[in-house]
């Protein structure tokens, strides 16, 4: 594996642009031990594809589309009540630097800053369009693809990302990474979708149509909404991560959630390429964003797993044991 130095840039609460070092580290070659799987509305496993036709945020999910902040704030407005109560919940004895890997909006990132103003916050994503960290002087933003841009082993005491290994199909090489980056007694907080309840939504069309978006992203981008939010715990405890826990979290779609705000919206830009499977007709997908648009749509959303876990400290049991004693603040 290769490593070289290259250059990219943060911005600060003075919204100075400011060039830094990053590691690069090349990205191990070979074949993937673990290949990312999904099932079609139909049941059916279909391999996503190896090398995907595009990145996230390239074409699909672009920060320079008209509607895109609109649909992450929607996400926003959905998730983070869980994802703070989670963050909250975590030891108050956790160190002082805090990593939230594809930042999107920011609004965790500034949550961090703002709760917590004793604490460092950096906020990454390979766009930083919808990022601004002034008012806050202890978060910065920082431009950086974690497939390809590194940090220093052990530099961080909270790493924190949600819905982003799904959308990469370096997950396992970055899920290794992020374990890599924790210090000893660190946290790390992952929430990814999972799509296992639109398997159970009543509504035919909408069923086959939001499986049908999913499907697209596999084909275009090798999301994983099938089995990477599933795995998280057990890959979680293949790096020797500890104290591992997991809950799940099932929105309903109806007129007014934040949760059918950033569904519509989702069908809305994948529309077109969702209307050219074979098992779903044009005039359905536009049927189905017009119904979640009307009142009376009542059904299932897609689940959010939510996996917390810690690294042990040096010397310490890795089978997690102590972990009470840990998170009464007896021992880091």
């Amino acid at each position: 594996m290769s490593t070289e130095i290259r250059l990219r840039y943060c911005v600060d609460a003075a919204n100075t642009r400011t060039r830094i070092a990053v590691i690069d580290a090349a990205l191990p070659t070979g074949d993937d031990p673990c290949p990312s799987k999904l099932l079609d509305f139909r049941g059916s496993e279909v391999t996503a594809m190896s090398t995907p036709d595009e990145g996230y945020g390239e074409t699909i999910f672009s920060h320079a589309d008209a509607n895109e902040y609109e649909r992450l704030q929607a996400l926003s407005d959905a998730l983070d009540p869980v994802t703070l109560s989670v963050l909250e919940s975590l030891p108050s004895e956790v160190g002082p630097q805090w990593l939230e890997l594809g930042a999107g909006n920011g609004s965790v990132a500034r949550w961090m800053a703002e709760r917590h103003p004793s604490v460092h916050v950096t906020g990454t994503d390979r766009s930083l369009r919808f990022l601004d960290p002034r008012g806050h002087d202890n978060l910065r933003f920082l431009c950086h693809d974690v497939t390809q841009d590194s940090f220093p082993d052990g530099s961080w005491d909270l790493i924190h990302a949600r819905y982003l290994l799904c959308h990469l199909p370096e997950r396992d090489y970055v899920h290794s990474a992020t374990t890599r980056w924790l210090s000893p007694g660190g946290w790390l907080v992952l929430e990814e979708p999972a799509l296992f309840p639109l398997h159970s939504a009543r509504d035919d069309a909408y069923r086959r149509v939001s499986l049908g978006a999913l499907e697209v992203l596999a084909q275009r981008l090798g999301t994983d909404c099938t089995d990477c939010a599933l795995n998280l715990p057990i890959k979680s405890a293949s790096l020797g991560l500890a104290d591992i826990s997991m809950q799940v979290t099932c929105p309903t779609i109806t007129l007014g959630t934040p949760a059918c705000t950033f569904w519509r919206l989702t069908l809305e830009h994948l529309k077109p390429a969702i209307a050219e499977l074979p098992y779903v007709r044009e005039e359905e997908v536009a049927d189905v964003i017009d119904r979640l648009s009307q009142p009376g749509f009542l059904d299932l959303g897609m689940a959010t797993i939510t996996v917390t876990a810690r690294k042990p400290c040096s010397g310490e049991p890795r089978d997690g044991s102590g972990a009470e004693e840990h998170r009464n603040g007896e021992q880091r």
